[in-house]
């Protein structure tokens, strides 16, 4: 006789809160929303278009911001700076 797995793993469910629309990650970064929308059209911020609707995942917004800003021109001119 086999045996049954009880517990399937599952990765943790989204809430209201980790998904945003336009008009909150705008909000977020203080952006219009057609910025907003045109950055996520370029694949500048990471979203998924739901028919005529674009999404976000808050995590993944924060990640890329703080990615981009990190890697952006400020941060590599300010470690040039620092290693001369």
């Amino acid at each position: 006789m086999s045996t049954i797995p009880t517990s399937i793993p599952t990765s943790p469910r989204l809430t209201r809160e980790d998904v945003l629309d336009g008009r909150d990650v705008a909000e977020l970064l203080h952006l219009p929303i057609s910025t907003v929308l045109e950055y996520a059209r370029r694949g500048l911020l990471p979203g998924r278009k739901l028919g005529r609707r674009w999404i976000f995942l808050q995590d993944e917004v924060e990640a890329a911001v703080r990615g981009r800003w990190a890697t952006g021109p400020a941060a590599r001119s300010a470690q040039k700076t620092v290693t001369r």
